[in-house]
């Protein structure tokens, strides 16, 4: 008896696992994964991001800055911020060179800080960044600000 219910559990089982998957290819959708047809270049970032640094330097303490990023999309940018350094105000400009690669991660290069490793997402309306630097730990999130068909009247 137990010989004869195992094969008909087996059989119903086989049977159902053919219905479902007769079922899920024509009446389920697939979810797939969405995938940037085109890529990304340093093309990619082009116009004013706003900044928001958060992070430390170690031996000298908590390091965050708010500011203004201006990317020209041939892999150049300079920036604008104001920083506080472990208590202390200041403001700072620089500049730097930028690659990307075509699945939108890339690396930043500003001289004196070093490199930089960088998502693009949301279409190139924000950017995610870390330091590569064992100095300090930071991560900046860059959001772009307005859009180059946006006109006031």
């Amino acid at each position: 008896m137990k010989i004869r219910s195992a094969f008909q559990l087996s059989a119903i089982g086989f049977a159902t696992i053919i219905v479902l998957s007769t079922f899920s290819k024509h009446v389920v959708p697939k979810v797939q994964a969405h995938e940037v047809s085109e890529g990304c270049s340093v093309a990619s970032l082009n116009g004013a991001y706003g900044l928001v640094l958060k992070g430390e330097v170690f031996g000298v303490g908590p390091i965050v800055s708010v500011g203004v990023s201006n990317f020209d999309g041939k892999g150049n940018f300079v920036t604008d911020q104001t920083l506080n350094v472990n208590g202390n105000v200041f403001q700072e400009q620089g500049g730097g060179t930028y690659t990307v690669n075509r699945n939108c991660t890339g690396v930043s290069d500003l001289p004196g800080s070093g490199l930089h490793s960088f998502v693009i997402v949301d279409g190139g309306k924000q950017v995610e960044l870390m330091d590569n630097n064992s100095a300090e730990v930071l991560t900046i999130h860059f959001t772009k600000v307005g859009s180059n068909d946006h006109h006031e009247d």
